[in-house]
């Protein structure tokens, strides 16, 4: 009667020393199991964080060349962003100027970085295999040129009012126009905006301002007075707008490499009627035109010291730019002009202005592959004298692209101007009707630095 308790217990032990077995190896695959899979999440997330660190580099290297750095400088300060807030040691970093590989080897102004991480995997080690594993990015980044798309932008936050249209003309934006003011006033609702005394905007009853949209950072006198290009438009006015960036703040200085000639011409002085003048670019510490006639040939006129007048006789210029520059102006190097940046102007040096009063036929520096392509007036950023544009003038006769970031623009012609105007501010005083247009003229480009690959 005791031998079937005996074989149950029998039974019993077999089945506990099958388990325990069992349990210890399913235990092992399971924790191996867990191990790979947060080798794989470590793997992968280091991945992406390599790969942010090389896009990093890419771009900040292709910025600083943007900014005319020099290969030695983009380089240096590339590895060290992303040594300080990518944790990659600057061992590791590669960067290439121009790159090696890819559809844009060879090409200056692009950047490529690279970078080899290795990556220490403690479940390697656990398995007697190797504990570290390679991870490789690439990157490119270089300049796009881009057209921006305002008619007219007033940078200056601090100037009030950023626009103002006071004149009993109309003037008329044929796009889009915006300021910076952080004057006050009141909406496009008609609510209270606060800001510095005055608006940000101010058109006068007298006056008209005709414009596709109207972004102002501030407010502005009258939301009324504001109006759409044809009947029945909404009103263009968006007050509170965000603020606009300087599109050409890393515009390169004029200098010898973009085509500025060192040639020192003396000054242009056109009085009388029987003056007949051929002018070569070139380096210039006045022009100025009452009388007879004068052409210009296509290329850069830097004016040194002195002021670009033109307020009679017959002036013409195909492909033509005018730069205006302090008597310190390097032509080799565009020292001192290209360490501006976005800094206050200084008053260290005699400037001019520019005063367009008779018609004339000017169009642009043409030069596509040139970064000042599109421009027909450019003066320097430490340049605070204004440009004042007052002609009669057809479509085609001036255009081009205006860029004065600290000098103020007072427009009081008619008829038909095919600029774009980028300038500190901007006041239209005119008592006849004038048009503002970018149709049909080439206009400098907007180079911002992109990843491309």
């Amino acid at each position: 009667m005791a031998q079937p308790p005996r074989c149950r217990l029998r039974v019993a032990r077999s089945r506990t020393g099958t388990i325990l077995p069992l349990t210890a190896i399913t235990i092992s695959i399971s924790l191996s199991m867990m191990g790979l899979v947060i080798e794989t999440g470590r793997l992968v997330a280091r991945s992406r964080e390599v790969q942010t660190a090389a896009d990093s580099a890419a771009l900040v290297a292709a910025e600083m060349l943007n900014r005319q750095s020099t290969n030695t400088v983009a380089r240096t300060t590339a590895v060290n962003f992303v040594s300080t807030h990518n944790g990659v040691t600057p061992g590791s970093v590669l960067v290439n100027m121009p790159p090696t590989t890819g559809p844009f080897a060879n090409q200056s102004g692009f950047a490529e970085a690279k970078i080899t991480y290795w990556l220490e995997t403690p479940l390697g080690r656990l398995l007697n295999a190797s504990h570290q594993t390679p991870l490789h990015a690439r990157a490119l980044a270089g300049p796009k040129p881009t057209p921006w798309k305002d008619v007219l932008l007033a940078l200056d936050t601090l100037s009030v009012p950023g626009i103002a249209a006071t004149g009993t003309g109309q003037l008329r934006i044929e796009g889009d126009c915006a300021t910076n003011s952080h004057g006050g006033g009141i909406d496009e609702n008609g609510g209270t905006v606060s800001g510095l005394p005055g608006y940000g905007a101010e058109v006068s009853l007298a006056g008209s301002l005709l414009a596709h949209q109207v972004r102002v950072t501030g407010g502005v006198n009258a939301p009324g007075n504001f109006s759409g290009l044809a009947a029945g438009d909404t009103n263009p006015l968006t007050c509170r707008a965000g603020w606009s960036p300087d599109p050409l703040k890393d515009l390169p200085a004029p200098r010898a490499t973009y085509g500025v000639s060192i040639l020192d011409r003396g000054r242009i002085r056109s009085t009388t009627a029987t003056t007949s003048i051929l002018a070569k670019p070139g380096l210039y510490s006045e022009i100025l035109v009452s009388a007879g006639t004068v052409t210009f040939q296509p290329g850069i006129y830097v004016i040194r010291g002195g002021s670009l007048t033109l307020t009679g006789g017959t002036v013409s210029g195909q492909g033509v730019l005018f730069y205006l520059t302090g008597t310190d102006y390097s032509a080799q190097y565009g020292t001192p002009d290209n360490g501006d940046g976005e800094n206050t102007p200084s008053g260290s040096t005699t400037m001019g202005g520019v005063t367009i009063s008779t018609p004339v036929n000017l169009t642009p520096f043409n030069n596509p592959t040139n970064p000042l392509h599109g421009l027909l007036i450019y003066t320097r950023r430490f340049n605070t004298n204004p440009i004042i544009l007052s002609s009669s003038q057809q479509s085609g006769q001036l255009s081009g692209t205006v860029y004065s970031k600290w000098g103020p623009l007072t427009l009081a012609g008619q008829g038909i101007y095919n600029l774009q105007l980028i300038v500190r501010k901007a006041s239209w005083i005119g008592s006849q009707n004038l048009t503002v247009s970018t149709t049909g003229s080439n206009l400098v480009k907007s180079t911002r630095v992109y990843l491309l690959e």
